[in-house]
């Protein structure tokens, strides 16, 4: 018998499995789910890891499944998926580089993550360079080591931890219009997350997790008519069927089910505007929480996209899994991620694996049976496509320099034994030790700036454009020393300069060169708002002072445009970069210099801001 690949979902409300038999077409000979408790899970992340296992237990009991190799996958609002433009390299160099990128590339320490990388194929760079074009994923270590416990806690043995984007669009992507470019926008509602990817013939373009889903549907229910949740629940699932007692739960789902909708467009719209983006032709719905009454029309009606309902049974051929035929249509909303985890084991060559101490292997990904397309990608930092190579090579240039500099401190003091007028040799290291300062002290980290702005953008605002200025700092040519004149006299010492007078002729000591002191720096934004309120809204987020780095937004221009039949405002939003820009590297080097300069700032609003 064929090896057969074993996919896992660990859902908010229950964990499915799918067992799947390698062929042409893969055969589909087993599926279950089991539910899971209240809380169990939250936003795609384990809280009750016991209450999983248990239900993991209990699904391989009642299908009577093997123990051994299973593959899992995650989804997170704190699951991190870049796409990376670097230098073409070996996959060795690429993953040196990207370790060395890591901590300006995604918001969570680098010692608290679990990172993993494929690539994806050649692109153009500038001055003729050639790139090659990385997808990134990284995710917080505790949350992956909590789901990976829970599963081999129940006897099985976890050979990757996939991530769900990836999974929908291996088992619902499909070639859109059959074959006709464009782009097609994949929507999983789930209980507690909701992910939106966009793709081009197979390929992920952009990937975004949201942290709600049906559940808040339930919730509200629950709430407004005062009955048990699973009262709610059944309710929800009836619709229009359950009569007039439907109509006020309708009335109050009408806020969360609304609130989604706007984030499903206004993530899809976010990618319509990125440079390159290709047009979308249909919008494909999946999940359990997709099933509400009406939801498919709603998000078409508000995207002008055409809604489609997933059905991941066309790619496979259905054995007997103990369903009747008539309602096999029924478990598509279900069947979408572990089929699609269990697909990901089929392709040979790297894969995405956040396995921790794992790694994939092999050096091609492309997914088998999928046509081979040029990725026109998410925008890394914020709409600039060779962004990520440009800053490192202004980077690489840095260090060479701040080595020179560093080198000539060394060759400094050395020269100091040497160094008859021990003043004059203080005064030589000082110097030095100014001039690195100065080389350090326009050193911004751009990648960690541009992903602080990326975290308080309000949901309807998005960027056009970017453009970032540093003053470097102004240093005072130095003074050599004189010798003061022996004798008696009164010492006075004004702005830096210490005058002597002694019985003879006064003498003027001046002090080494000085920078300026702190970093000046500017940041010029063009942008696109829904309504005059989106700008106010984006100057309240962007003034949070998160670590000194942003400071005194202001809005010089603001004009009404529209995109088809939607109104739009552009504007455009300047403000101050400070010291708390610098790299890491810089502050290490300059210490408490870079800490000068505060900055007035202001808290966004709670829950206003939103990580592209």
């Amino acid at each position: 018998m064929a090896r057969r690949l074993i996919g896992l979902d660990i859902g908010t409300n229950a964990v499915r499995v799918a067992e799947i038999e390698p062929g042409d077409p893969p055969v589909l000979r087993a599926f279950g789910q089991v539910a899971l408790p209240p809380d169990a899970m939250r936003e795609g992340e384990i809280v009750d890891a016991a209450a999983v296992t248990a239900a993991i237990t209990r699904l391989w009991k009642e299908l009577g499944l093997k123990r051994g190799d299973v593959r899992i996958a995650i989804a997170s609002p704190r699951v991190v998926v870049r796409l990376v433009d670097l230098p073409t390299m070996s996959d060795d160099d690429l993953k040196g580089a990207l370790q060395f990128q890591a901590q300006e590339l995604i918001p969570i320490p680098l010692a608290d993550a679990v990172m993993d990388f494929q690539t994806l194929e050649a692109v153009p760079g500038p001055e003729g360079q050639q790139l090659t074009r990385v997808l990134l994923a990284a995710a917080p270590a505790e949350n992956v080591g909590r789901l990976v416990g829970a599963v081999r806690a129940a006897g099985l043995r976890v050979s990757a931890v996939d991530l769900v984007p990836l999974a929908l669009v291996r088992s619902l992507g499909r070639n859109v219009l059959l074959g006709d470019e464009g782009a097609e926008a994949i929507v999983s509602v789930g209980a507690g997350v909701t992910v939106v990817v966009v793709h081009e013939g197979g390929v992920p373009r952009f990937v975004r997790v949201l942290g709600t889903g049906g559940r808040a549907f339930t919730d509200a229910i629950t709430e407004a008519l005062n009955i048990a949740p699973e009262a709610a629940e059944a309710l929800k699932r009836q619709g229009s069927a359950a009569g007039v007692e439907f109509a006020p739960a309708r009335q109050a789902m009408a806020g969360p089910t609304d609130a989604l909708l706007e984030d499903i467009r206004g993530s899809i719209d976010y990618y319509r505007t990125q440079p390159g983006a290709t047009e979308i032709r249909q919008v494909v719905i999946t999940g359990g929480g997709a099933q509400l009454e009406g939801l498919g029309p709603q998000l078409a009606q508000l995207t002008g996209v055409e809604v489609v309902e997933g059905r991941p049974r066309a790619g496979l051929t259905v054995g007997d899994i103990g369903f009747p035929r008539e309602d096999l249509p029924n478990l598509d909303p279900y069947l979408a991620v572990p089929v699609g985890i269990g697909l990901g084991g089929l392709a040979a060559g790297r894969r995405i694996n956040l396995l921790p101490g794992g790694s994939a292997r092999g050096a091609s990904n492309r997914p088998r049976g999928l046509v081979p397309a040029i990725v026109v990608a998410l925008v890394l930092l914020l709409g600039a496509a060779a962004l990520t190579f440009l800053h490192q090579k202004d980077r690489d240039d840095a260090r060479k320099k701040a080595a020179t500099a560093e080198a000539s401190v060394a060759t400094k003091q050395q020269q100091l034994t040497a160094l008859s007028d021990v003043q004059q040799a203080q005064s030589d290291i000082q110097t030095v030790q100014t001039e690195v300062k100065g080389l350090y002290s326009t050193d911004v980290s751009w990648a960690s700036l541009l992903g602080k702005i990326g975290q308080v953008t309000p949901q309807d605002v998005w960027l056009t454009s970017f453009i970032g200025t540093v003053t470097p700092p102004v240093v005072a040519a130095p003074v050599a020393p004189t010798t003061p004149t022996v004798g008696g006299g009164v010492t006075t010492t004004t702005a830096g300069t210490t005058t002597t007078t002694t019985g003879a002729t006064p003498t003027v000591t001046t002090a080494p060169a000085a920078t300026s002191g702190a970093l000046s720096g500017t940041m010029t934004v063009a942008a696109i708002g829904f309504d005059f309120p989106s700008v106010a809204q984006w100057l309240t987020n962007i003034g949070f002072d998160n670590g000194a780095s942003i400071a005194d937004p202001w809005v010089p221009s603001v004009a009404k445009g529209a995109i088809g039949t939607r109104s739009i405002v552009n504007f455009s939003s300047n403000a101050l970069i400070g010291p708390g820009a610098l790299s890491a590297r810089a502050r290490a080097v300059l210490g408490a210099d870079a800490a000068q300069a505060p900055t007035t700032t202001t808290a966004p609003v709670a829950g206003s801001g939103t990580t592209r």
